[in-house]
């Protein structure tokens, strides 16, 4: 019995160690992809191409797992900055929605810094709670624009329609949200390290797991060789 333990452990930690230096390594590349934007123009297309980068290997996995096999495999380099260049509108119109959600959060949380009268406790456990939400819709929200070839109005019913179509799914994405402000305040040494990669894998993750997202209909089974198909599901596009 050890000797059948003592390997699975092995590959399980070489594994996670593999898992980590990825996501350090693409936290690197996202830095480098919001500098080259000047921070405020960076952020959106960094963070939907390093969802796109996460997609990819999760969707590889998932794959190699059931038997098939995508066309097209670019490197992580590659397909970040690829991502970045021809999606670079289209993210910062994501990224304007989600920031213009955090600059309400943070005015109405310095109102009530400055107190409101006895309903100021409440009112602040409200914002806890919808600082929460808007966490998770602003992770959720780039998995689903990397997976997606959708506007932006699309994309936000989409995260509406999954938030409430599967509530594990969605709890599980709280969860990490909530964790993922939990460390940013309690151990903010982390974030250099792993920075938005962690949390952004985690909920890719739990929404890839749940089988709630198409897999794309080029992928085939390793033993079939026929030619790339056109793509959709549902009305929906999902990105190669």
């Amino acid at each position: 019995m050890p000797s059948r333990i003592l390997p699975a452990v092995v590959g399980w930690h070489v594994r996670l160690g593999e898992l980590a230096g990825r996501l350090f390594v693409l936290h690197l590349v996202w830095v480098l992809g919001v500098l080259a934007g000047a921070v405020v123009l960076g952020a959106g297309p960094a963070t939907l191409a390093m969802s796109a980068v996460i997609r990819r290997g999760l969707m590889n996995d998932l794959l190699e797992e059931r038997g098939l096999r995508a066309v097209q495999r670019p490197g992580l380099w590659k397909e970040f900055w690829t991502v970045l260049r021809r999606e670079f509108w289209h993210a910062q119109a994501i990224a304007l929605a989600v920031g213009a959600g955090w600059v309400l959060l943070g005015v109405d949380r310095a109102l009530l810094m400055a107190g409101v009268g006895s309903a100021t406790p409440w009112l602040s456990g409200l914002v806890v709670v919808l600082s929460v939400l808007w966490a998770a819709a602003s992770l959720v929200v780039w998995v689903v624009a990397a997976h997606f070839d959708e506007s932006l109005r699309r994309v936000a019913r989409l995260v509406v329609v999954l938030g409430l179509s599967r509530p594990v799914s969605s709890g599980g994405a709280l969860l990490v949200a909530a964790a993922w402000l939990w460390l940013w305040t309690a151990y903010p040494g982390l974030v250099p390290v792993f920075g938005l990669a962690l949390p952004a894998r985690c909920v890719s993750w739990i929404y890839w797991r749940s089988g709630v997202l198409p897999l794309p209909e080029e992928a085939v089974p390793y033993e079939e060789d026929r030619g790339p198909w056109p793509v959709g599901a549902g009305g929906l596009t999902p990105v190669m």
